[in-house]
C-alpha cells in the first residue's frame, strides 16, 4: 500500500501539472494570524507557542488517516495516503524547474536563466554564469532531500502525521509563513528541522554515492568539516558537496558543458529516487 501510494503521487506530480499549481500554502500565514488573533500564541515561549501551532494540525490529520484505515477495502486509505504524499512534494516539482533553467541556458535568455535559478536556489542567485551553474546544480541536491526524499522518508517511518509536520516546519522556515512577532518560534522551528532532516539527510547522501561516483563522494563526506553555524545549514552543506563530488566534474565554460552539468545532477537524483523506490518496495515487501 505505502509503494504504491508513493508512486501513485510521484506520477501525478509529474504528469497533472494543473494539480501541483493547487499546492499553494498561503494558508499557514493565515493560520498563523488567527492563532496570534485567538490564542496570542507570541506571548507564549517559543517551544509552547511552536507546540500549539503545531498539534491542531497534527490531530486533524491523525482523526482523518483513522477515519480512512481500511475503509472501503483500503481505497480511501490509499487515496488518503496519496493525497497526503502528494501535497506534501514540493511544493514546486523540481524537474521542471530544472528543464527551465536547462531551456534558458539553450535560448541564451539571461534574464530567464537568472529567473529559473532562483527558483531553484534558496536565496538570491549569482549573475556570474559558470558559478550560477555549479550553484544551481548544488541547490538540486539539497532542494531533492526536502522536497522528495525527507518526505518519503517521514512517512514511511510515522506516516502521514510525520510528512505533514516535516512541510509546514518546512514551509514556515522557507516561505517565512510566520508573523514577526514569531521570530523566536522561527528559531525553534530552524533548530527542530535540522535535528528531524538528520537522519533523512544521512540516508540521502549515502544513496548519492551509491547512485554516483562512491568514492569521490565518501572522500567528500569525510573531509567535510564545513563552516555551518547549525545543524539544518550543516545538512545542506553536506547534500551540497557530497551530491556534487558523486558526479563527474567537468569545466563549465560553455553552454553546452554546462548544461551537461545539469543534467548530470538532475541524473543523480534521478537515480537516487530509483534506489529510495527500491529500498521502499523492500521495505513493504518485508513488512
Amino acid at each position: 500500500m505505502i509503494f504504491f501510494s508513493i508512486l501513485i503521487a510521484l506520477v501525478l506530480e509529474r504528469v497533472a501539472p494543473q494539480l501541483v499549481d493547487l499546492k499553494q500554502n498561503n494558508w499557514l500565514r493565515e493560520y498563523s494570524q488567527w492563532m496570534i488573533s485567538v490564542l496570542h500564541i507570541e506571548k507564549l515561549a517559543a517551544w509552547m507557542a511552536l507546540s500549539v501551532l503545531i498539534f491542531p494540525i497534527m490531530v486533524l490529520v491523525w482523526i482523518a488517516a483513522g477515519m480512512f484505515e481500511n475503509a472501503l477495502f483500503g481505497l480511501f486509505e490509499l487515496a488518503f495516503d496519496v493525497a497526503i504524499i502528494f501535497f506534501c512534494l514540493g511544493p514546486k516539482e523540481l524537474d521542471s524547474q530544472v528543464d527551465t533553467y536547462l531551456d534558458a541556458i539553450e535560448v541564451g535568455d539571461s534574464d530567464q536563466r537568472f529567473k529559473a535559478a532562483g527558483n531553484i536556489i534558496r536565496g538570491e542567485p549569482l549573475n556570474e554564469f559558470p558559478a550560477q551553474v555549479i550553484q544551481v546544480c548544488k541547490a538540486i541536491y539539497v532542494e531533492a532531500n526536502s522536497r522528495v526524499f525527507a518526505v518519503l522518508f517521514w512517512f514511511i517511518v510515522l506516516g502521514p502525521v510525520a510528512a505533514v509536520v516535516y512541510r509546514v516546519l518546512e514551509q514556515l522556515l522557507k516561505t517565512n509563513a510566520l508573523e514577526d512577532s514569531l521570530h523566536s518560534v522561527k528559531k525553534i522551528i530552524n533548530l527542530v528541522l535540522g535535528w528531524i532532516d538528520w537522519v533523512p539527510t544521512r540516508l540521502t547522501l549515502f544513496i548519492y554515492m551509491v547512485s554516483g561516483n562512491f568514492e569521490e563522494g565518501l572522500q567528500k563526506f569525510r573531509e567535510d568539516s564545513g563552516v555551518a553555524v547549525d545543524m539544518l545549514e550543516q545538512n545542506n552543506e553536506l547534500l551540497q558537496n557530497v551530491g556534487f563530488h558523486a558526479i563527474a566534474l567537468h569545466d563549465v565554460s560553455t553552454d553546452s558543458q554546462a548544461m551537461d552539468l545539469v543534467k548530470k545532477s538532475r541524473g543523480l537524483i534521478l537515480r537516487s529516487l530509483v534506489v529510495w523506490l527500491l529500498l521502499i518496495l523492500m521495505i513493504a515487501v518485508l513488512a
